[in-house]
């Protein structure tokens, strides 16, 4: 059920959108409203992609379950389009039930790609404000950010100045580790575009940025 603090966060997010200049729909947690409280794992995405908002899918929260894991994404049966595999896969090398996983988006209005949403400063202003307050009420241990520009803008948010980064055998992309005050944050390239879970080359890399956590 939601609460005062999470009705806050979505009027605040559905204020935003009315006034800006999105017309596809938004969508913040890809994970039920209960991990907010009680996941000790998050993976935070950069917005939700699409030219389209899909009948069915929820906006604020899923009503049960991961949407990585239970819903149909283009023409791919549910759970099974290319970033659906990789970061399911992902949750079962950390050995966590997608369901249990505070998934969402950083930035929650959706576009077709990064480069063609509107006013990224403002959507990335409000995503930093909407993050801080929901990873302050859930403080999990590890978070798992996909793409260079979520790791900078959580970085911001948990008050991280540094960590090391470490090359995932793919070319020159590399992930980062860094420490906060309550776990770590991990930083992976956009699993669309590198799927490296998996994959043997990348293998060392994932296991010395995940450690015990890597199984």
């Amino acid at each position: 059920m939601m609460n005062d603090d999470l009705l806050t966060i979505e009027a605040k997010i559905g204020g935003a959108y009315v006034r800006s200049k999105n017309a596809i729909g938004w969508r913040l947690l890809s994970s039920p409203v209960e991990t907010l409280s009680e996941a000790e794992v998050a993976f935070i995405g950069l917005n939700p992609g699409g030219r389209v908002e899909e009948a069915g899918h929820s906006r604020f929260a899923t009503s049960a379950g991961s949407a990585y894991e239970t819903e149909s994404w283009g023409n791919a049966p549910p759970g099974q389009s290319a970033l659906q595999r990789q970061v399911c896969a992902l949750f079962r090398r950390l050995r966590v039930k997608p369901a249990a996983v505070l998934s969402g988006n950083l930035v929650p209005f959706r576009s077709a790609s990064w480069a063609a949403l509107p006013d990224k400063q403002e959507a990335l202003l409000l995503g930093r404000s909407i993050w801080s307050n929901i990873l302050n009420m859930a403080k999990p241990r590890l978070i798992v950010g996909m793409s260079r520009e979520v790791d900078k803008q959580l970085c911001g948010i948990l008050g991280i100045k540094h960590g090391i980064r470490v090359p995932i055998g793919w070319g020159k992309a590399t992930g980062s580790r860094s420490e906060y005050d309550s776990g770590f944050l991990i930083g992976l390239p956009h699993l669309s575009r590198f799927p490296v879970i998996n994959r043997s080359e990348s293998e060392p890399g994932l296991s010395k940025l995940f450690r015990s956590d890597w199984y």
